[in-house]
């Protein structure tokens, strides 16, 4: 296993503490970036921003990123690692502190962020199918509901991503006998909301899931490894893939299960099945 040297981005993307949470949004979007460093009015290190931050703290929250400056929704603190720590390290801090990015330093000083999207191609995950370790009861929400909606959801399930019903006004959750694939038009994360909303000045009121969504929906078999799977996600450029069972989506795995130590436990337990 490599150093974070060998994957981290060393072109670091710095904003003002000052700036409109849209003016953000469109940055990221432009560079196609997850998250940002910020600085003060001196030009020193003040913190970070993310997507999660703008779905959970801005669109969720019913704020208006026009308005809305980076300082209200930031993360203040820096979690920083060595360039010469290993990937596994990196991804195991990520991991225990629930966090997607963390910023990279040689002798004190900033030079790289990484991120889980980076890390994940590199990992090797220990030989565990994906039913052992994806989420049985995805959120789900319908084609007609609002992006305020999605997001809100998103937040209070503390998840990055929401497969999208095409049949159904009111989805239930999924349950363990899941759904038919045809009912499921595709998946709407905290990426599209950030790049499709908040970068757009699209209203949340108004603007529906069906046109930010991403569609065809990423699809991998229970019987899959975790390593196809992390291959697959870094092959296509996503971080969710939905789990199929023949005809039917029985889950949805994400980056941050594949690197959730706590999964390890349950993944190495017999498998109960009906």
């Amino acid at each position: 296993m490599g150093t974070v040297s060998e994957v981290m981005a060393t072109d670091v993307q710095w904003i003002r503490k000052d700036l409109w949470v849209h003016s953000a949004a469109a940055h990221m979007a432009d560079r196609r970036i997850g998250s940002l460093l910020v600085m003060d009015e001196e030009g020193a290190p003040a913190g970070i921003v993310t997507e999660t931050d703008m779905v959970r703290r801005v669109i969720a929250a019913d704020r208006n990123p026009m308005v809305t400056q980076i300082a209200d929704i930031m993360t203040p603190s820096l979690i920083t690692i060595d360039e010469q720590v290993s990937m596994s390290e990196a991804s195991d801090l990520m991991a225990e502190r629930s966090i997607r990015h963390v910023v990279v330093t040689r002798e004190g000083m900033i030079v790289g962020v990484v991120s889980i999207r980076d890390l994940i191609a590199r990992e090797d995950f220990l030989p565990f199918e994906v039913e052992r370790m994806m989420s049985r009861a995805p959120v789900v929400v319908a084609l007609d509901d609002t992006v305020r909606n999605a997001a809100a959801q998103m937040a209070n399930a503390s998840v990055s991503g929401v497969l999208v019903a095409g049949r159904r006004r009111s989805p239930r959750q999924m349950d363990l006998t899941g759904f038919a694939r045809r009912d499921i038009a595709g998946i709407v994360t905290g990426t599209d909301l950030v790049r499709k909303v908040i970068a757009r000045e699209r209203y949340p009121y108004v603007t529906q899931v069906a046109d930010v969504m991403a569609a065809p929906l990423q699809t991998i078999g229970t019987s899959g490894s975790v390593n196809t799977a992390a291959d697959l996600m870094e092959r296509v450029g996503v971080r969710h893939l939905a789990v199929t069972d023949g005809e039917e989506i029985v889950g949805l795995l994400s980056a941050e299960d594949v690197f959730d130590p706590a999964w390890l436990q349950v993944a190495s337990r017999p498998l109960r099945r009906g």
